[in-house]
């Protein structure tokens, strides 16, 4: 089983600025979701732990997680180019997804995001399969590996969260 964790909140989260590849730290909510997510998951036993490098990401890992991590830059959030901590209005997300698309405005391509994070999970299938993983990584790499392993919904909208901040979601790593 997978227990893919989305790193706890950081005031660019709560204020709701563009954070890629900006190394914020958590902020004391993130710190208790993190320790919510430790306390939820202690009775498990892991095989093997993978981790985004940024702070944030390791942060709440090292509060839910005592042994080895496997830092993956794989798992690292999309680098927001340009959009990183400015703030995310209707606008700017718009001019946002227009720039990942092709990867203008410094932005990492939406299609070379999708495709490493495809590959992460890939190596999960190959190495990893039918073993518990916890993988901490951040907003959109949960909703790349979500589909990955549960399957794209017909109301597909990449836009919205399926983890909120320190939020849990379990994922079958035994067929696919």
């Amino acid at each position: 089983m997978i227990y893919l964790v989305r790193q706890g909140q950081t005031d660019w989260n709560l204020f709701k600025k563009f954070n890629g590849c900006t190394d914020t730290e958590l902020n004391q909510t993130g710190i208790e979701q993190a320790k919510l997510q430790a306390k939820n998951l202690s009775s498990v036993s892991f095989d093997t732990c993978f981790c985004s490098p940024q702070k944030r990401a390791r942060q709440t890992c090292e509060i839910i997680y005592k042994g080895a991590i496997v830092l993956d830059e794989r798992l690292a959030e999309i680098n927001c180019g340009e959009f990183e901590g400015t703030e995310e209005t209707a606008d700017a997300m718009k001019l946002f997804w227009q720039a990942i698309s092709s990867g203008d405005m410094g932005t990492e391509s939406f299609k070379e995001f999708t495709k490493r994070n495809c590959d992460f999970c890939d190596m999960i299938m190959e190495e990893h399969k039918e073993k518990n993983i916890l993988i901490v990584t951040h907003a959109a790499n949960a909703r790349i590996i979500n589909y990955y392993f549960n399957g794209k919904p017909k109301d597909y909208d990449f836009g919205k969260a399926v983890a909120e901040n320190g939020g849990l979601l379990t994922l079958d790593n035994s067929k696919i």
